[in-house]
């Protein structure tokens, strides 16, 4: 398969870093410079990872709450108007007219034993797990990884009961199910599992959260560590985008607030927490 390389473009992207202060041009500005420069082909991967943001509207819009700040999400209101009628077009992607038969379905519904927000996430899982390109598979997959592992660990902390909450089913989960050992028996598999639990041990919840982050801002370059000028270094450039940007936008107050909240639905019932995200201008 011909490969398209993006020597000017990449060449004339600044540097980043996670705790950068001083980023100059909103994702919002950056989304619409992939969309103009990649191939065709290349962008539609691109738009895999802001999906996110079309999750979170689309939850909104089912709950009926049309606040529209959803910036770097693709679908309007509008646009799920007409795909969840009689005169749908077929542009959403295939798992959330799934998601929404369930959804809306009174049968379907009442077989579901976890939250809408970690069903949704399942099945975007499933969905960009079905690409063909060898970067992105290793980072959902690793994020899915990860994700599972701070949702058994949190269960297991908090005595909640963790099957209904894990995304997918892979040896990860099982492992996460099946075993009694602090790191679920999977260190052998998956080294990263031993500094993942190192940071969710640090009761300091914003660096707890930055190490995380850092664990993934290190796994993207781990996996483009030999790619020059590829869609994979644009894509990853944009992951890690996203996560500078939300850190330079987070403030200490905001950052209380926000991990307040989430201890709190741990406490009261485990949910799966979106992936560190805030108010800010990325939305």
């Amino acid at each position: 398969m011909l490969r398209n390389y993006y020597y000017y473009f990449i060449a004339g992207l600044p540097d980043i870093f996670l705790d950068d202060t001083d980023i100059h041009f909103p994702m919002l500005d950056f989304k619409y410079m992939l969309e103009e420069h990649l191939h065709p082909e290349d962008y539609k991967l691109a738009e895999l990872l802001f999906l996110p943001y079309d999750n979170e509207k689309l939850l909104k819009y089912l709950k009926e709450d049309y606040e529209n700040h959803f910036k770097l999400s693709k679908f309007t209101f509008e646009d799920y108007d007409v795909e969840f009628s009689d005169d749908r077009q077929g542009i959403l992607p295939s798992y959330m007219y799934k998601f929404v038969e369930i959804y809306r379905d009174e049968e379907l519904s009442k077989d579901i034993n976890k939250s809408w927000e970690n069903l949704l996430t399942e099945m975007y899982y499933e969905y960009v797990l079905k690409t063909k390109n060898k970067f992105l598979k290793q980072w959902f997959e690793f994020n899915r990884n990860l994700n599972n592992i701070l949702i058994g660990h949190n269960c297991r902390k908090y005595d909640q009961e963790v099957e209904k909450q894990l995304l997918g089913d892979n040896f990860v989960t099982s492992a996460i199910l099946k075993s009694n050992a602090k790191d679920f028996g999977l260190e052998v598999d998956l080294p990263y599992v031993s500094e993942i639990l190192l940071h969710t041990d640090n009761e300091n919840l914003l660096a707890r959260e930055k190490g995380l982050d850092q664990l993934k801002w290190d796994k993207v370059e781990e996996i483009t560590l030999f790619d020059y000028f590829t869609i994979e270094v644009v894509l990853a450039y944009t992951i890690k985008l996203d996560m500078a940007y939300r850190w330079l936008e987070l403030d200490e107050e905001t950052g209380r607030q926000m991990f307040g909240k989430i201890i709190n639905d741990l406490k009261s019932g485990f949910e799966f927490p979106k992936e560190f995200a805030i108010n800010g201008k990325n939305k």
